[in-house]
């Protein structure tokens, strides 16, 4: 269980010193940029509390309606998206292959991220 839904140089475009070096950026385009690294931010944090508790979180797009209903007690909204906790031994076939596609999305290729 290696995997992180959170891409790994994320932390490498941190926003928070555009303004000191460039203070005549565009307002929207430092907001857009501001916004994505602090939904990564988020993520990971809440990423490595769950997985300290045992869970991954999987995100809502690799479920099925009916199972995101069963389980909405141990949904997680960051932003505009929801993730849930989940254990890897609950997750569906199919809801392992979509993490998988979904993890390498995120990295660019890899594949087998449950595994």
């Amino acid at each position: 269980m290696n995997y992180s839904l959170v891409p790994e140089r994320y932390k490498e475009k941190d926003p928070r010193t555009l303004l000191y070096h460039f203070p005549s950026i565009p307002v929207v385009k430092f907001a857009k940029i501001t916004q994505k690294f602090y939904f990564f931010k988020q993520l990971e944090i809440a990423q490595d509390i769950v997985n300290r508790m045992g869970y991954i979180l999987l995100p809502s797009v690799c479920m099925h309606w009916e199972r995101v209903k069963q389980f909405a007690e141990r949904r997680i909204k960051i932003g505009r998206n929801s993730f849930f906790m989940m254990k890897i031994e609950e997750l569906t076939e199919k809801e392992k292959e979509k993490l998988n596609e979904y993890v390498s999305e995120l990295r660019g290729g890899e594949k087998d991220a449950t595994n």
